[in-house]
């Protein structure tokens, strides 16, 4: 099994503007951020496809207003990947943009990190500001895995395959996790949500929800340092100017960027 991994991500909505204030803390109301993009991801070696989270439910983001461009495990048929036949999926933390379509993979064996269930499931969650960023019926959808012998749990850091390493992050939410993958050029580092845009690395700046801020702003500071202080190998996870560095693999009608090769050299900067 090759232990080299191209790595694409799928654009499926955006929200087009959003105020700092909405995004980071101590954000002002008058700085617009360019917007949130929202990303699902697959790691493809030459035999295996790694799904990495699912993305939202569509109704729910319609319901929010964002522009919808489809749901992501239809899109990884554009990859040459079956949602069907899926073996493994990595759920990166468990926040409801992320977990919204577990269902679509009736055959993925699920990966989380156990800080993660702990966390919505004991008693964080009896606190309300710190559920909101996850939903009742994701969380009971997840805590069904474990009854169904179909979610294994992931604790620390190690290797999940070959050329595939998971690292524990936290901050953002305690079982945050970030994957190292092997590509064709060297090691990238997918942040997930443990940075949402590359001006929390430069500008140690706070996105505005968190489990534990201290954690979350060293997790910056560890995701540089393993990059090596190379941006272009560090790809947060809802950053609009990902769909402006790197080559577009799919469009949508408009033109706009789809699917994205995320373990490509960045093509500006």
């Amino acid at each position: 099994m090759s232990d080299v991994w191209k790595i694409y991500g799928i654009r499926y909505t955006t929200q087009p503007s959003r105020p700092a204030h909405r995004t980071f803390l101590f954000g002002e109301p008058d700085e617009e951020t360019g917007g949130l993009d929202y990303y699902s991801w697959v790691l493809v070696s030459d035999n295996r496809a790694i799904v990495v989270d699912t993305g939202a439910a569509e109704q729910k983001m319609k319901a929010l207003g964002r522009d919808w461009f489809g749901t992501p495990s239809a899109a990884l048929k554009h990859l040459g990947v079956d949602p069907d036949h899926v073996e493994d999926l990595i759920i990166s933390h468990a926040h409801w943009d992320h977990v919204g379509d577990l269902g679509a993979f009736p055959k993925a064996q699920f990966y989380m990190n156990d800080l993660e269930m702990e966390s919505i499931t004991g008693p964080d969650m009896s606190y309300k500001v710190m559920r909101e960023a996850y939903h009742m019926n994701e969380a009971q959808e997840i805590a069904g895995l474990v009854y169904e012998d179909r979610l294994t749990f992931l604790q620390g850091d190690g290797t999940f395959a070959p050329g595939v390493d998971y690292t524990l992050i936290g901050g953002h939410s305690a079982g945050q996790l970030a994957l190292t993958v092997s590509t064709e050029r060297g090691p990238v580092v997918l942040a997930t949500d443990a940075i949402h845009f590359w001006q929390e690395v430069e500008q140690e700046r706070a996105f505005l929800i968190f489990h534990d801020l201290r954690q979350m702003l060293a997790g910056y500071r560890k995701m540089y340092a393993m990059v090596g202080g190379d941006l272009g190998r560090l790809i947060p996870g809802h950053d609009p100017l990902i769909a402006k560095r790197y080559p577009v693999v799919e469009t949508l009608p408009d033109g706009s960027p789809f699917i994205l090769d995320l373990g490509a050299a960045p093509i500006a900067w």
